[in-house]
């Protein structure tokens, strides 16, 4: 259906001091340097080069219609930074997890994507790197499925990194749990999302996925009746910057923590929580929003 890889990177930061939302600001550098490395003509557009359709950079960032109707594809390539939701400091030095995602072909072209990274590192990131701050390199990378080091600091282990079928993934077992949605998700409707709109979600950002980077096939759909109860939850209104559209706001953006309690769920709704887990859910995953945690809980005892 969808084949995928998951790794975790540790980036190691000197001196710095973060934005709380690092998405657009890690999206944009990456997509600066990713070009640089890869492009041959670099003066001119992307529309006009014979080569775009084999483009790795202009596959993850100038692609605009997706192959099935013109709406804006997802990307196959997703970095999703933590969200820290204010500033953060480092005197000296620091580590940050990222989680990189890598659909269909685009695995082969982790070597390309690490090297983007060591560049967009070396100069650094946000307003901090005109001072000399904010600069980081990629000190290890693992892969999540194999939990395998995929690269050392000096050596690149290809064959460490184990791809998985989005079909093969477990489904979750539980009827009671804990979501904790740590990057910011777009709810118009507000927070928590019921649980038949997060299946949704997460089933939409799957759908997607699948018509643009695997088989086409037909996504299944679910059945469950259950209720939630927000633990807390945060509202964020967001800002990116991009070179196409410039300055970007999201609007009706959430974290926060919601407890689940499915009374029916089938099969194919289990099935995709356990998707979820990995892939998300709702739009703009290329920002790397729309990620959240499962936990379950204990049944209550009367």
């Amino acid at each position: 259906m969808l084949s995928l890889a998951s790794l975790s990177l540790t980036l190691r930061f000197g001196e710095a001091e973060l934005p709380g939302w690092l998405g657009s600001a890690m999206r944009g550098g990456f997509g600066q340097h990713l070009r640089r490395i890869l492009c041959y003509r670099p003066l001119h557009e992307c529309e006009s080069c014979r080569q775009a359709g084999e483009c790795l950079y202009y596959e993850t960032f100038e692609r605009p219609c997706s192959r099935r109707g013109y709406a804006p594809p997802p990307r196959p390539i997703v970095l999703v930074p933590p969200f820290f939701g204010r500033r953060v400091t480092f005197r000296k030095e620091g580590r940050v997890e990222v989680g990189l995602l890598l659909f269909g072909r685009s695995v082969r072209n982790f070597p390309h994507v690490l090297l983007a990274l060591q560049q967009f590192g070396f100069r650094g990131l946000g307003e901090g790197r005109y001072f000399g701050r904010n600069r980081f390199e990629v000190e290890r990378a693992t892969c999540r499925f194999s939990n395998r080091v995929v690269f050392d600091g000096g050596v690149i282990h290809l064959d460490r990194i184990r791809t998985l079928d989005v079909a093969q993934i477990a489904k979750v077992k539980v009827s009671r749990f804990r979501i904790h949605f740590r990057t910011p998700i777009e709810l118009p409707l507000g927070f928590p999302p019921s649980p038949e709109h997060l299946l949704g979600l997460i089933r939409q950002r799957l759908l997607l996925l699948v018509n643009e980077y695997g088989t086409g096939e037909e996504v299944p759909g679910f059945s469950c009746r259950g209720s939630v109860r927000p633990r807390a939850g945060h509202r964020h209104r967001l800002v990116g910057y991009s070179q196409r559209s410039g300055r970007r706001e999201f609007w009706n953006c959430w974290t926060g923590l919601a407890d689940y309690d499915f009374e029916e769920l089938d099969e194919n709704g289990r099935w995709l929580l356990g998707v979820g887990r990995i892939l998300g859910a709702g739009a703009k995953s290329s920002f790397g929003m729309g990620f959240f945690d499962l936990t379950p809980r204990r049944a209550v005892v009367r």
